[in-house]
């Protein structure tokens, strides 16, 4: 009997190890490789005197940085744009299918010995290199934040859909947590031994 029970005991947690694993690695892996190929950066700006200081976080799962870049100083401004590859398939027996990839667009924040390229997408580069622009020869600015997407079908539209699979993992690791510390710090009433709660008969004489 014991060694069927151990036996049990040791198929539920494998199998909640397994469950883990799994739940670990489409809920947090997967979105997290989705963020990291089309991320957005949070860059900011500041000024101090006539040095002009620049830092870019390229973050996954928009928050975590896992590429920092420092610019100091900031002596000016570039971009660049990759319009894609058209790529032609061929299919027997009928016309030839052509697929062009996603256009691609980059801030370069000039240093003094070299440049730094942020990914921005083609659609808002041009007003992100103007706000750059701008603040480095407006002397009285001191401060600026910029929020850029690589791309906003992927960086946002597909990044936020599977970025909730990891807020509702986080949300049940926590509870799970939370449910273990209230069980260990609340101890259990022990059980009343059998047919202790039962009274005795009173014998009629």
């Amino acid at each position: 009997m014991s060694s069927s029970s151990s036996k049990t005991a040791s198929n539920s947690l494998s199998g909640k190890i397994i469950s883990q694993i799994i739940g670990f690695v489409f809920c947090i892996g997967m979105p997290a490789a989705v963020t990291a190929i089309a991320p957005v950066s949070w860059i900011k700006f500041q000024r101090q005197g006539d040095r002009v200081t620049a830092e870019a976080k390229t973050c996954l799962l928009f928050v975590i940085p896992y590429k920092t870049a420092r610019i100091d100083p900031v002596l000016g401004f570039g971009d660049r744009t990759n319009n894609g590859t058209l790529t032609r398939s061929r299919r027997s027996g009928g016309s030839d299918h052509y697929v062009r990839s996603e256009a691609e667009g980059f801030l370069a924040i000039q240093g003094k010995d070299d440049a730094v390229e942020i990914p921005v997408t083609p659609y808002n580069l041009k007003s992100v290199l103007e706000k750059s622009e701008a603040f480095l020869k407006d002397p009285k600015s001191t401060d600026l934040r910029l929020f850029v997407v690589a791309n906003w079908k992927f960086s946002v539209i597909a990044g936020g859909l599977v970025s909730l699979f990891t807020v509702l993992y986080v949300v049940g690791v926590v509870l799970s947590i939370g449910k273990l510390i209230l069980r260990l710090a609340v101890p259990k009433k022990p059980k009343p031994a059998p047919g202790a709660d039962s009274l005795p008969r009173s014998i009629e004489l």
